[in-house]
């Protein structure tokens, strides 16, 4: 279901269209989101796989934009949803474009001090960024704001994309808090409760000022997060104690580890405490400088700003895998991997060169090597500016790739080595995470036949596919049961099959035996049944709602159990 609203500006919005989302409805349907690598003159390719398309098949820009089948070009990132035919092709229904104009060849933020300014630009380093009547400006609280409010000495935060002439065109400005204010956290989500996120034990405030971005990096809203999804936060404290979040951006990949930048507000011989997380530290705690450098834990200072990984061990506690002192790595590149060298590697337009220190990640966030590195990753590097104006990499992580792609299916046959799809075979071996719908990590073992599923995988240059990870989407009941799974979170999922008729599953999970409503309702916000009224016991829990008195149309259910609400739409098509 895809709703679009105006903010009412209390807090409240108003939904100024409501457009079903059709899922899949059969095992012949397949999703599939990945970059363009061919294109014919009847279909195109994304990793491997051929997509035809006909007269009926639709498309669809991002935005209400317009978009064509003559737009799709090698490089784009599209979603598309294809049926399998008989003859084995694949017969694509729609396609929808998920890269705003191919920007990801060009994204660049960078956050540090203005140096200069021009009627029309301003210059950040080596960078001179233009504006134009489409810019976003924004202040420290992210309300709109004028260039003109813009000075030179400011410390701001810009994302830009680079134009046919190579010059940047700014698409948002916005000031930023000096670094003692902020907080980035990369974590799951234990809870939302309106416009509040809580994640690893902090509660961040949202708002409409508050960007919200896809696995992709495109502009998404608050409606897209799911309770138990990984996602990278960045925001600060304000006066009262309270966080707010200016920025989340979900993360494709569940991970083992949480990791947080913030500063040092206790300091002990065993622990430190960031963003009001207790990080205990012991002899295998690696701890570094600015510059990647080893250096003694004793050397830390109260106050510093620093990125702490580590791996959970309570509510608010961690064990510190890894500290490492925040210097003047002011700037973050995204984009694509034009060319590898001996010491270096280019993307944008610039030579960004390596040594020993640098920390390179898959996607997962794992520790990989140089060698690991291809062309047409799109990856996030972090670096410095050297005296000599040459740029140095501190940790480039992979992000995405011409070779990756997500696809979203129903399993033919699974075994513990391989996972069939309408899209092909994709091995599962070691290195494959596999998750379920709670996005908890499972064993292969449970993936069976018949189910649908997401894979994330990435293709070979033989056309090997691998699935990097699975998650399995299996809810299919037909009554109120339990499970026996240990449950750690509160989570009403999409009811399925959706869009239904006239009968639909549901299914949620509660960590605690409670007291829980689970209720129905129209679009205007009446009554229209009432499901779970009662005591139940911790688990999940799955119901079965039967729509045959209710017209077509779309519907809210509400989960309710003391302070925690979890609301989900479902379309009934008659």
């Amino acid at each position: 279901m895809e709703v679009q609203a105006d903010n009412n500006g209390s807090g409240t919005f108003l939904a100024s269209r409501v457009k079903s989302e059709d899922g899949l409805n059969n095992e012949n349907e397949v999703e599939l989101t990945g970059y363009v690598t061919e294109v014919g003159t009847v279909s195109f390719v994304i990793n491997g796989s051929t997509f035809y398309v006909d007269a009926n098949t639709e498309y669809r820009g991002r935005n209400g934009n317009t978009f064509s089948f003559e737009q799709i070009s090698v490089g784009l990132l599209l979603e598309v949803k294809a049926e399998l035919q008989t003859n084995g092709d694949l017969l694509a229904t729609r396609v929808k474009t998920e890269d705003d104009h191919n920007q990801h060849n060009g994204e660049l933020e960078i956050t540090a001090l203005i140096d200069n300014k021009t009627a029309n630009s301003i210059v950040l380093g080596q960078y001179e960024f233009f504006v134009d009547a489409q810019t976003v400006i924004l202040n420290h609280d992210r309300m709109p704001i004028y260039f003109s409010d813009l000075n030179i000495g400011d410390r701001v935060e810009v994302k830009a994309y680079k134009q046919l002439d190579n010059s940047y065109l700014a698409v948002r400005i916005k000031l930023e808090d000096m670094p003692e204010n902020e907080i980035e956290f990369t974590a799951q989500i234990e809870s939302i409760l309106g416009s509040d996120v809580t994640i690893n034990g902090i509660t961040f405030v949202t708002d409409s000022n508050t960007v919200f971005l896809d696995d992709n990096r495109m502009p998404v809203t608050i409606s897209s997060l799911v309770v138990g999804m990984w996602v990278e936060v960045k925001g600060f404290k304000k006066q009262d104690g309270s966080y707010y979040a200016s920025r989340i951006q979900i993360e494709d990949f569940v991970r083992n580890e949480i990791e947080l930048k913030g500063n040092i507000t206790e300091l002990t011989e065993v622990s430190l405490v960031v963003g009001g997380i207790t990080f205990s530290v012991d002899s295998t705690t690696q701890v570094l400088d600015h510059l990647n450098n080893p250096i003694s834990y004793s050397s830390l200072l109260l106050g510093q700003l620093v990125e702490v990984k580590g791996t959970k061990t309570g509510t608010s506690t961690a064990k510190a895998l890894r500290i490492k002192i925040e210097g003047n790595e002011d700037i973050e590149i995204f984009g694509r991997v034009t060319a590898i060298n001996i010491n270096s590697i280019e993307l944008n337009g610039l030579v960004v060169f390596v040594n020993e220190n640098t920390v390179y990640l898959n996607h997962a966030n794992q520790t990989i090597g140089f060698s690991d590195l291809s062309v047409d990753q799109f990856v996030e590097v972090k670096m410095i500016s050297n005296i000599d104006s040459t740029l140095l990499a501190l940790r480039i992580k992979i992000e995405d790739g011409m070779n990756f792609s997500k696809v979203n299916g129903f399993s033919g046959i699974v075994n513990g080595s391989a996972i069939q799809l309408p899209t092909g075979n994709y091995v599962i071996n070691n290195q494959t995470i596999v998750i379920d719908n709670n996005y908890n990590v499972i064993n292969a073992s449970q993936l069976i036949s018949g189910q649908q599923v997401i894979v994330w995988a990435a293709v070979d240059a033989s056309s090997n596919k691998t699935a990097l990870q699975i998650q399995s989407k299996l809810s299919s009941p037909t009554s109120i049961e339990e499970s026996p799974v240990t449950v750690d979170m509160f989570v009403l999922e999409q009811n399925y099959p959706n869009p239904f008729n006239p009968s639909t599953t549901i299914s949620f999970s509660i960590q605690t035996d409670q007291f829980v409503t689970l209720k129905v309702f129209n679009a205007i916000g009446e009554e229209m049944a009432t499901l779970i009224n009662k005591n139940l016991t911790r688990g999940t829990h799955n119901i079965n709602f039967n729509a045959d008195g209710l017209s077509s149309g779309f519907y809210i259910y509400r989960l309710e159990s003391g302070n925690q609400v979890q609301v989900r739409k479902m379309m009934l098509l008659k």
